[in-house]
């Protein structure tokens, strides 16, 4: 039954014109019960409200993060004990844990009203993904975990790569693209969603993000995201010219390039889309610059050169 802590009120080929994966990912790799910090993807709680659990018995001691304010979550139903059910509505409530694959998904449970905060406004925002120049769509499987407590609603929502998604981020910052008014219903079985994204999107970095918009229900569940493409970007392109080495680094990192591209800045940033360096360079060939000052973790490289502006990954020691 649905429980709230009540002392809580809070690619690897190419072929023109074939659809190909640009970006896959099942939440398999993931520590179970993380809130943020999963890989590159991000999390944006903006309602803030304390969240329900279910499917334990009342003894029971629940997952980390249980009860947490909180906008998605790395859930795995096995190693969290819960148990499906089938009684009905009436007596106790139905529901269904089961991943569409694999032993985890994505997992928004439903926050408990507080004051004038009647409903979630939870977002799960795609680590950045270089789109193709044509047929960009977005692809996932959702269900919801109860028919007991209304229905799931959710939105689907773009946002340029080269954005920073922090405390000042807001709903109104996502390009709504799964419709208007946008809000769309969820079922208790596993459902595969597709979505268009905008042509105005093609051969740029985006972030794809799912908006969790239920009023008071109980877990909306995401599982196999998918971003696919008909044609390779433009950046793909040319960023397959370009070499970055050593990589991973601890000090310093070079960029060439196999046909000498003339390199004009680069800029690195962080996975929020901050600006952490930036060097100019005067047309040269062979670049360096000096990363020991960067904290570890991974970053993404943005070379300005005379054919355009190429994206890399990068990892500091």
């Amino acid at each position: 039954m649905k429980k709230l802590l009540l002392s809580i009120f809070a690619v690897s080929s190419f072929s023109a014109g074939a659809q190909v994966t640009v970006f896959q990912d099942s939440f398999e790799t993931y520590d179970d019960f993380l809130i943020s910090g999963f890989g590159d993807w991000l999390t944006l709680d903006i309602d803030g409200l304390g969240t329900y659990v279910g499917g334990l018995p009342d003894e029971a001691t629940p997952w980390p993060n249980a009860f947490d304010p909180q906008a998605w979550m790395v859930f795995n139903p096995t190693a969290a004990g819960v148990t499906n059910s089938t009684e009905s509505c009436a007596t106790s409530e139905n529901r269904n844990f089961d991943p569409h694959t694999g032993s985890k998904y994505a997992g928004s449970w439903a926050g408990s009203p507080e004051g004038t905060v009647t409903r979630n406004e939870d977002w799960l925002i795609s680590p950045v993904i270089n789109l193709g120049a044509s047929n960009n769509q977005v692809k996932f499987w959702v269900k919801q975990l109860s028919s007991c407590y209304g229905i799931e609603s959710f939105k689907v929502g773009v946002i340029s790569g080269t954005t920073t998604i922090d405390e000042n981020t807001t709903s109104a910052s996502f390009q709504v693209i799964s419709g208007i008014p946008g809000n769309v219903s969820a079922t208790v079985n596993w459902e595969e969603k597709t979505y268009n994204i905008p042509a105005s999107f093609a051969n740029s970095s985006v972030r794809v993000a799912i908006l969790n918009r239920s009023a008071d229900a109980y877990m909306l569940m995401v599982d196999d995201f998918s971003v696919l493409s008909s044609n390779m970007s433009t950046n793909d392109v040319l960023a397959s010219k370009f070499s970055v080495y050593p990589n991973p680094a601890n000090n310093v990192v070079n960029i060439s390039s196999s046909d000498a591209i003339a390199v004009n800045q680069i800029q690195i940033t962080d996975l929020n889309g901050r600006v952490v360096k930036q060097n100019q360079f005067d047309g040269v060939a062979q670049a360096q610059i000096n990363v020991a000052d960067l904290a570890s973790g991974v970053y993404m490289m943005n070379i300005t050169s005379a054919e355009g502006v190429a994206v890399k990954k990068i990892v500091r020691n």
